[in-house]
């Protein structure tokens, strides 16, 4: 049976599908993306199938919130479709870094504080991010139960319509753009190698502006500080953290988080406005 969950995905699907066929010469990969998400589409109707057949609460879980585990590799793909507007403009936001703080933050902030335990805190703050979604799917799936269905979407929704916004806006980042040694990352013990790792199999030059690592961070506080107060104020110190982080570690540049702070309530206003569309509350059984 089709949920709100699934006209989102399906719908998203398809807008981006849109957007790789007139990118098509843009990136030789065109075809194996066109099948990736192929396959991707199959997987997610199995689950919905296998969901209603079976009573299980793992295969229940993944089928409510697989956009959210699917997610990432959505936002990895932007950068295979989001030149047919613009070109790269990273170097419009190196300006604007310029004229708003006289120097270059992604630059300048691993160098002045180079400091290995700095560069940790650093580093597992971006790693945060994972935890934040993890502890926020958890508290929204078993405590928030009574509005899991209408979080869950936001939130899916919330991370998609960043997506799309990274699908027409081409931006790839300080780590990507500059070259070295200005781009290298300042050295830490543990973390910078778990987070080198990760970006070295899940980045790509793509999705620097705004920053979603910022905007959904934000995000999960907006939909948490009335709901569930004791987790908003654990999860504030780790927001902080990684919002210094990405620039930090130049993953962005600092308007990429000034844009993540201030289009995080847009997006979650668009969110659930979705939400509320009548059409998504007709179910159709597969």
């Amino acid at each position: 049976m089709l949920k709100k969950i699934d006209y989102l995905f399906f719908g998203y699907v398809l807008i981006t599908t849109i957007l790789l066929l007139i990118s098509w010469n843009q990136s030789p990969k065109s075809l194996e993306l066109l099948g990736t998400r192929g396959i991707i589409v199959l997987v997610v109707l199995g689950i919905i199938y296998l969901n209603s057949k079976l009573k299980n609460s793992i295969l229940e879980l993944i089928r409510n919130i697989y956009p959210v585990i699917i997610s990432g590799y959505f936002y990895s793909e932007t950068v295979f479709y989001n030149k047919f507007i613009w070109g790269n403009l990273d170097q419009k936001l190196i300006d604007l870094d310029q004229y708003l703080f006289g120097f270059q933050p992604s630059l300048v902030f691993s160098e002045y504080f180079s400091n290995k335990l700095f560069s940790e805190l650093m580093y597992f703050g971006y790693f945060s991010f994972y935890l934040l979604i993890t502890g926020f799917v958890i508290v929204v799936y078993y405590k928030l139960t009574k509005e899991t269905t209408a979080l869950i979407f936001k939130f899916s929704a919330s991370m998609l319509l960043f997506y799309l916004f990274f699908g027409i806006v081409p931006a790839a980042g300080p780590q990507f753009y500059f070259p070295s040694p200005e781009k290298d990352l300042p050295v830490a013990f543990v973390f910078d190698k778990i987070m080198h790792f990760i970006q070295a199999n899940a980045e790509q030059p793509t999705a620097a502006f705004p920053s979603s690592h910022v905007g959904i961070s934000i995000i999960i506080l907006l939909l948490l500080r009335k709901r569930a107060q004791l987790v908003f104020k654990i999860a504030i110190p780790f927001v902080i953290i990684l919002i210094f982080s990405t620039v930090y570690i130049k993953a962005h540049y600092a308007v990429d988080v000034i844009g993540g702070i201030l289009i995080a309530p847009i997006i979650l206003y668009l969110a659930s406005v979705l939400y509320k569309i009548p059409f998504l509350n007709k179910e159709i059984k597969l």
